[in-house]
């Protein structure tokens, strides 16, 4: 095996792990929260009824959502929250699109009704391909902070850890050699056709990690899919800011 090739085995392995806490956090609204360990996915539920699923990104936790899930209270809203696998309270030591996507699916159908959900960064690929690929019906989606192309999120990746052209080159051809596809193929403009339901895209114009310009390319792709748009929140602030949280309760809750 070549230098380059043995480089990208690592790179490749190293994406696919993401650092867990030393202490796994939940959101302090899920204190007294039904708890369930379904296919290996914590899963917590407030209320009865259907339910707005709630599902974080990378590296993420229940964490980020306690003002909606508080706002969602209010409304009276039920509510199921989740550590996505290799996260938190849940099991496992990699994630890749089609294990978040089944663990988002197992937990809609063994711990639902869900009505709505609610993603956010990898998070909304998760909801998203939940739908498309493993059944999970989902009345409304809203999208926080998503990423859109697979092929530009890698490229993101890539150049953030300062990996060299030719290693980055064969990571990537040895991904899709065992995916046996093109990366491509995770990119949400794929979905047109069966994200038929009403979804919002929540972005600010700041938002580093997934830039505003490929959800605003993405948006006319999707039939009934609308872009609230900031500023100055970030990729993660915006989760938790309290005018973009109401707008997503107004939005799941109308």
């Amino acid at each position: 095996m070549s230098r380059e090739a043995a480089a990208a085995e690592e790179l490749i392995d190293a994406l696919a792990r993401p650092r867990r806490r030393k202490v796994p956090r939940v959101a302090r609204a899920l204190a007294d929260a039904e708890h369930r360990m379904i296919d290996g996915v914590a899963a917590w539920r407030l209320g009865q009824g259907p339910a707005v699923l709630l599902v974080h990104g990378w590296e993420d936790d229940t964490s980020l959502f306690g003002p909606l899930i508080e706002a969602l209270q209010e409304r009276l809203c039920s509510v199921i929250a989740l550590d996505l696998p290799a996260h938190g309270h849940s099991e496992g030591d990699a994630l890749d699109i089609e294990t978040a996507a089944r663990g988002v699916a197992a937990v809609a159908r063994e711990f639902g009704p869900v009505r709505a959900a609610v993603g956010h960064s990898f998070g909304c690929k998760a909801i998203a391909f939940a739908a498309a690929w493993e059944g999970a019906a989902f009345a409304r989606l809203a999208m926080i902070g998503s990423p859109t192309s697979q092929r530009s999120q890698w490229n993101r990746i890539i150049t953030r850890h300062g990996v060299p052209p030719e290693v980055a080159t064969c990571a990537l051809a040895l991904r899709e050699e065992r995916l046996g596809f093109s990366i491509d193929r995770y990119d949400l403009a794929a979905l047109g056709d069966v994200m038929t339901m009403p979804v919002l895209f929540a972005h600010s114009a700041d938002d580093d990690a997934c830039p505003v310009r490929e959800v605003q390319a993405l948006v006319p792709q999707w039939p009934q899919a609308r872009l609230l748009l900031t500023d100055a929140l970030g990729h993660r602030l915006i989760a938790q800011d309290p005018d973009i949280v109401a707008a997503l309760v107004e939005f799941i809750d109308p």
